[in-house]
């Protein structure tokens, strides 16, 4: 893991805090080294099972990754970037209901830069400038995938500041005007049926309201690539971005909501 070898110069009063924070956390995969290359790879044993990964060292060396590091340290599945960049897919990563039924699903994500502005159920931002983001759901790549795909779930989320109340219904809107405009291009797709459109509102973030970042609002777009007959969508969707391993920075965790809305 990075800083490893300057960890025994935290202070002893920051040393006790990190312990203590890491000792309440599971042991989230965080930056390695690999063994025989030295190529960064995400790892849930930083040190190549030189280690435990119950060992409190490792717990320690995983919270000082994130102090100095940031959002980077929570890493997962690399995205493979398409569309010049503007969108990332992840690899396919399967969910399955509670009558064992299972379904395919892969994750599609807006580029870092590309926010929901704050307060807002319309305007997505580009490095907090505003776009005609219709134009970003048409481009080739991502829209051909669309198409393929069996289900897709444009999910809505809303950060902690602000009322609560307030947020549910941003995060719910927000899933719903992509969801909207995505039904709208289904007659454009070419492939021999055009994909089921949902909507899925997370609602707010949770944690404190200093603590409000633009990545909390997302614009995140699921395709259901593969379904068995009488899968349970719902519950396949939520234990798959549970278990999932692809979207490090963010989780269904973090929300306090979970409603799928149907079109």
């Amino acid at each position: 893991m990075f800083y490893r070898h300057v960890a025994h110069a935290v202070s002893g009063a920051l040393w006790a805090s990190l312990a203590m924070t890491a000792a309440a956390q599971s042991h989230p995969d965080t930056f390695g080294t690999e063994r025989g290359t030295g190529k960064i790879i995400c790892t849930s044993d930083g040190d190549e099972n030189a280690i435990r990964p119950d060992d409190p060292s490792y717990a320690i060396s995983a919270m000082w990754d994130q102090m100095m590091l940031g959002e980077r340290a929570a890493c997962g599945e690399q995205l493979t970037p398409i569309d010049n960049g503007t969108w990332g897919e992840s690899k396919p990563f399967e969910g399955t209901d509670d009558a064992g039924l299972t379904a395919d699903f892969r994750l599609y994500v807006l580029h870092d830069d590309y926010t929901w502005a704050n307060g807002s159920n319309r305007q997505v931002l580009n490095d907090d400038q505003p776009i005609m983001f219709n134009e970003i759901l048409r481009t080739p790549q991502f829209f051909q995938r669309f198409c393929s795909a069996k289900a897709v779930l444009s999910v809505g989320t809303a950060s902690q500041g602000g009322p609560r109340a307030v947020n549910h219904r941003l995060a719910r809107e927000r899933g719903e005007i992509v969801a909207n405009a995505l039904t709208s291009y289904r007659p454009d797709c070419t492939t021999e049926r055009a994909p089921i459109m949902y909507a899925l509102s997370l609602g707010q973030h949770r944690g404190d309201r200093a603590g409000d970042r633009p990545t909390q609002r997302r614009v995140v777009i699921v395709a259901a690539e593969d379904l068995a007959l009488g899968v349970n969508l719902e519950q396949a969707l939520r234990r798959g971005l549970i278990e999932q391993n692809v979207f490090g920075t963010m989780s269904v965790a973090d929300y306090d909501r979970f409603d799928l809305i149907s079109f």
